[in-house]
């Protein structure tokens, strides 16, 4: 791609792609400040922060993506270009997932020296800096998932309400229900917030991989569905 192309996709997805994991991460650090000052306990404080990472961002991204996938007001143009649409998909997707993954991480480095992060029993005994390396699975792992889920469900039902209606659907099961998540054998490799609800499972390591592999099995999946792009074009008018 060239710098000028790349600057064209910048312009297109919008300052709202990249001010909206900035703003999750700023509002919580004001909580969080906050809380601090309510003498609130520090474990309640981690929680938060930890959950900002593992549980907001991702769900974030994964809304993003399925809107940019699924809305595209100059779509019927990108179809007749020489360069496939599927690679202009893949770029806007590693755009977003590159741009939250970076906030995620400069958080996350923030969180950890100031002792706020919930560790995972699996990696407390771990030198500093295996830890630090096996605590980004937390953000990864779920940024990963969304992502990839929000871009299936855009191919699929080429509506951005519709999916992101999804998308929260998911993320309150998940929040809610995480109890059988962690009890029932099948569920357990879609469990995508144990580092915040449930740190003390000894499973953590294996669910982030599992987490990930899936993640990674729906992008395949919407690489396949990207080939269809025409049927992009049956947009309804509502979502414009």
């Amino acid at each position: 791609m060239s710098l000028d192309q790349l600057r064209y996709e910048l312009r297109l997805v919008g300052r709202w792609v990249f001010l909206t994991p900035v703003f999750i991460m700023a509002s919580l650090a004001v909580v969080g400040f906050l809380l601090a000052t309510m003498h609130v306990l520090p474990l309640r404080i981690a929680q938060i922060f930890t959950g900002g990472l593992e549980m907001l961002l991702p769900m974030a991204a994964g809304v993003i993506v399925a809107s940019l996938v699924s809305y595209d007001p100059a779509i019927e143009l990108q179809l007749t270009m020489p360069r496939k649409y599927r690679f202009t998909v893949g770029t806007r997707l590693g755009m977003v997932v590159g741009w939250v993954g970076m906030v995620a991480l400069v958080a996350s480095t923030f969180i950890y020296h100031w002792k706020y992060w919930r560790i995972p029993v699996q990696v407390q005994t771990w030198g500093v800096i295996p830890q630090v390396l096996a605590e980004q699975c937390t953000w990864l792992a779920p940024l990963l998932w969304f992502s990839a889920v929000g871009l299936c469900l855009a191919l699929l039902l080429r509506s951005r309400m519709a999916s992101g209606a999804i998308l929260a659907s998911l993320w309150i099961i998940e929040a809610i229900f995480y109890g059988y998540f962690i009890f029932i054998d099948w569920l357990k490799p879609l469990f995508l917030f144990p580092t915040t609800l449930a740190p003390t499972i000894d499973f953590w390591l294996l669910n982030r991989g599992e987490v990930t592999a899936t993640a990674f099995i729906l992008l395949i999946v919407g690489w396949f569905l990207l080939h269809n792009t025409e049927a992009l074009l049956m947009e309804s008018a509502s979502e414009e």
